[in-house]
């Protein structure tokens, strides 16, 4: 990866400015790793503590290269938990669901499992957290995208879920 690269996923981590923008990164990433431990848990979840929840903190905060932008964040643990409980609950149906706005290029067997894990929790986010405005979770998904990927898979994020939100309006 190029230094200017490493700038620019810096730079849209550092948009991670709110208890809710981390908590939307954490739950791309614990949903990740669920994805290859299937055996994971997801009902301890819900008693995580919050010396838990600092060492999930610790955690992002390491594999994000140590940002100090996430210094002082907390994560807001109900919207977390609502998230990954939701997406682990439904992934087939949103998956199947996801699956109409894609072009021919693109196949959930074929995806990166980050990249799919951004789309499931924007889309329970559309569907479920009704008070959150569409043009907030495509940006902040659009964000965690780029800090994970190339302009190609986030411009992809950016125009699936502008269609998934155009489909949920009407």
């Amino acid at each position: 990866m190029f230094k200017d690269d490493r700038t620019k996923k810096r730079n849209r981590l550092m948009s991670i400015s709110n208890s809710r923008s981390l908590s939307r990164l954490a739950a791309v990433q614990t949903l990740y790793q669920y994805d290859f431990n299937e055996k994971m848990n997801l009902k301890e979840l819900k008693s995580i503590n919050n010396m838990e929840i600092s060492e999930i903190y610790e955690i992002i905060k390491k594999f994000n290269c140590g940002i100090e932008e996430f210094k002082g964040l907390k994560l807001d643990k109900d919207w977390f938990l609502k998230l990954v409980n939701s997406v682990s609950n439904n992934k087939n149906n949103i998956d199947s669901i996801l699956e109409g706005f894609f072009n021919e290029d693109w196949s959930i067997e074929r995806m990166d499992h980050t990249l799919i894990n951004i789309l499931r929790c924007a889309y329970i986010e559309f569907k479920d957290f009704s008070k959150t405005p569409s043009k907030v979770i495509i940006n902040e998904y659009t964000n965690i995208a780029a800090s994970f990927f190339n302009r190609t898979e986030v411009n992809f994020v950016n125009g699936v879920l502008d269609k998934v939100s155009m489909s949920l309006k009407k």
